[in-house]
């Protein structure tokens, strides 16, 4: 039953009521292992070994019960949300709409509010790269961040067609001409990263400067 095992899923632990669950990420991990190496999701840090068992697919059993030990594995969306509501605190309203994938290295999206609150921002930032996350913005529209789980070597490029998204999956700086394969719709592969317009100096969407 350890099938689901794969590096980069995010589990949490299986608490008593009025007890706040714990987070941790598989560091090592693949199907047949009777043993994993997990980290604690939101800092990398407190590398250990446990039993694969220990690790469950679902919160219910075969027998109909929930789990009372052990972690349950939770969808990459959701512990993104977790990351962004913790981060968030007094600072209400900045995400407009977000999409995430279930595979945390391809990630997804954040989309701002327009009247983006730059303290949020940065504490978002700050949080998701605590947690091994690579932000940086998106080349789709000025107003999203994308996100990806280490994700510093992979191209950062967005291809947004009428039939949905995709994301580009190849090593950073390599000269290939995107192109998706169902609409044969050109992706712009050299398209310059702009700089991380939140951080403290850097020009704002629009042009304003970031200030201090």
């Amino acid at each position: 039953m350890d099938h689901h095992l794969e590096r980069g899923q995010v589990y949490r632990s299986c608490t008593t009521a009025g007890r706040p669950p714990r987070y941790v990420r598989i560091l090592v991990g693949a199907p047949g292992r009777t043993r994993v190496t997990i980290v604690d999701a939101a800092t990398g840090s407190r590398e250990r070994d446990i039993d694969a068992a220990q690790l469950h697919p679902y919160p219910v059993g075969p027998r109909g019960g929930h789990y009372r030990r052990g972690y349950v594995h939770i969808p990459t969306r959701e512990w993104i949300e977790h990351l962004v509501d913790q981060a968030l605190r007094g600072h209400p309203h900045t995400i407009a709409a977000s999409s995430i994938t279930q595979d945390p290295w391809r990630g997804g999206y954040l989309r701002l509010l327009p009247e983006v609150n730059l303290p949020a921002v940065r504490a978002m930032v700050t949080a998701l790269e605590s947690a091994g996350w690579t932000v940086e913005p998106s080349t789709a529209a000025e107003d999203e961040l994308r996100v990806r789980l280490r994700g510093q070597h992979t191209c950062p490029a967005t291809h947004v067609g009428h039939a949905g998204r995709w994301y580009c999956t190849l090593d950073r700086g390599h000269r290939h001409e995107h192109r998706d394969n169902e609409t044969l719709e050109c992706w712009d592969d050299d398209r310059p990263l702009r700089a991380a317009w939140w951080l403290q100096g850097q020009p704002l969407p629009g042009g304003a400067p970031a200030g201090a």
